[in-house]
């Protein structure tokens, strides 16, 4: 199942933090690999500085506990390693996650 940019997964923590945590997917149809593996953002219930909080952002869906994107915590997500959709959020949220992103590299 292809998970369009936007939406929030839940996936193995490919750095073994925890079993699964839940990510941002950043990447649409236009990766080299889109449906196969994802360009992600984690996602935590610990708040950073820098980090985005999500409330007021969600168009479908919620996580059960206030939590937060981080946007130097890229990952690439194998499609095999996603368990299941359980949100989506905001373009213009997504977007600025993004750019936050591309303001780390």
């Amino acid at each position: 199942m292809t998970h369009p940019r936007g939406t929030v997964v839940v996936a193995t923590d490919p750095f073994g933090q925890t079993p699964r945590r839940p990510y941002l997917i950043l990447s649409d149809d236009d990766h080299p690999f889109a449906g196969e593996q994802y360009i992600a953002l984690g996602i935590s219930t610990k708040e950073y500085d820098e980090s985005l909080p999500i409330e007021g952002s969600f168009e479908r869906g919620e996580l059960s506990r206030p939590s937060f994107v981080s946007p130097w915590a890229a990952v690439s997500l194998s499609a095999t390693n996603v368990d299941r959709a359980v949100a989506r959020l905001t373009p213009s949220f997504t977007d600025e996650c993004s750019d936050r992103l591309v303001a780390y590299v």
